[in-house]
């Protein structure tokens, strides 16, 4: 058993001295590697940047302080200079600022005043042209709806309205506009040309209302018509169910005349005992019940359609009496619109009116100061 356990390694001093042979073939190696780092080390601080911070540290320079009185006139007589001369370029720099500023003032008076002469003028005659033109069409306005209120045609104003009411508007604008720009009779005047604006605008409201006054005018006979048309043929309606009633009604009293002669006729049959007499009563029994029974259905059906004719009678009657209403409400308040509406566009002519004879007499007036 003793012989079968291997036998252990000997520790011989031979084997021990093998290992330091290893450790001294690795020592060059870690010499050469030092040796590089270091040299790489030294390039660094020699030719990097890094020399700059590590070897370069400048000195902080001393202030110098001046001791004697005469160094420190001088600093002083030299400081004055230095401000005397900035002191003189600003002072050059303010007179040729004034300069210019004269010279602005110059060209100024010899091109601006006569250029806003010509605006003026420009202005004036812009607003003469409309002038010349919010007037007469106001007044032609006001004299078509004179016409109409006289009996002439309604539509006149109307159409005029909606044709030139827009320009006048826009012309009444540049008035106001024009007075503003040329400085005419102040606030006061401003004041009065935009109350005949508004006074103007007033009027086209009535004007539109005037319109749709017309319109449910026109709608409602176009109304009234197809009404008396449907009407019409509502009434023949009942006519023809009322003729059914009647036709239905004949048929119903000769059924019942027929069953009674039939039932005495199938009566006698019978005490006869005639069969042959008994099957031909009958059936003439039979057929004037089917023709009561016929008669009475034509009947219930006639009568319905006569009810039915004569309620849609009622309703196109209610329609028809509606219609009226709204047209006679359409028309009291078209000859209410045009009494009222020609008031207030006869205010507006005189307002614009009274406004532009200001602006005349302002005008002359400024001509003859001129002159």
């Amino acid at each position: 058993m003793s012989e079968s356990i291997p036998a252990k390694p000997s520790s011989t001093p031979n084997a021990r001295r093998r290992r330091p042979p290893r450790r001294r073939a690795d020592v060059p190696f870690w010499l050469l590697s030092a040796g590089l780092h270091a040299a790489l080390i030294c390039f660094l601080l020699m030719f990097a940047p890094v020399r700059e911070i590590v070897f370069r540290r400048e000195r902080l320079k001393e202030a110098e302080v001046i001791t004697r009185g005469d160094e420190l006139e001088e600093v002083i007589e030299a400081i004055r200079d230095k401000t005397v001369e900035r002191l003189r370029a600003r002072v050059a720099l303010l007179d040729e600022g004034q300069e210019r500023m004269a010279r602005n003032f110059t060209i100024i008076n010899e091109y601006f005043q006569p250029f806003a002469a010509e605006q003026r003028a420009t202005a004036r005659a812009r607003m003469e042209k409309y002038i010349t033109e919010v007037l007469p069409r106001q007044q032609e306005l006001v004299a078509l709806i004179v016409k109409a209120r006289d009996g002439g045609d309604v539509t006149a104003p109307i159409a005029y309205s909606q044709k030139w009411m827009s320009r006048i508007l826009t012309a009444q604008e540049e008035v106001r506009r024009g007075i503003r720009l040329l400085e005419l009779g102040g606030e006061e005047l401003l004041k009065r040309q935009q109350e005949a604006e508004d006074k103007q605008f007033e009027a086209t409201q009535f004007m539109r209302w005037l319109g749709g006054d017309l319109r449910g005018m026109e709608w409602h006979t176009k109304r009234l018509a197809e009404l008396v048309e449907r009407r019409v043929g509502e009434v023949a309606k009942v006519a023809l169910a009322a003729d059914e009633i009647e036709a239905a009604g004949w048929v119903i009293e000769c059924a019942e005349v027929g069953i009674s002669e039939c039932e005495v006729s199938y009566a006698l049959a019978r005490e006869a005992k005639d069969k042959n007499l008994i099957r031909g009563t009958k059936r003439d029994l039979d057929r004037a019940k089917r023709d009561l029974s016929d008669g009475k259905r034509s009947l219930s059906s006639a009568e319905r359609n006569h009810q039915r004719a004569t309620d849609q009678v009622k309703r196109t009657d209610g329609d028809t009496a509606k219609s009226q209403e709204g047209f006679k409400k359409a028309a009291t308040n078209r000859d209410s619109h045009l009494i009222a509406g020609g008031n207030v566009q006869a205010s507006a002519c005189a307002r614009q009116k009274a406004v532009v004879e200001t602006v005349r007499q302002l005008w002359q007036d400024e001509t003859e100061g001129k002159q």
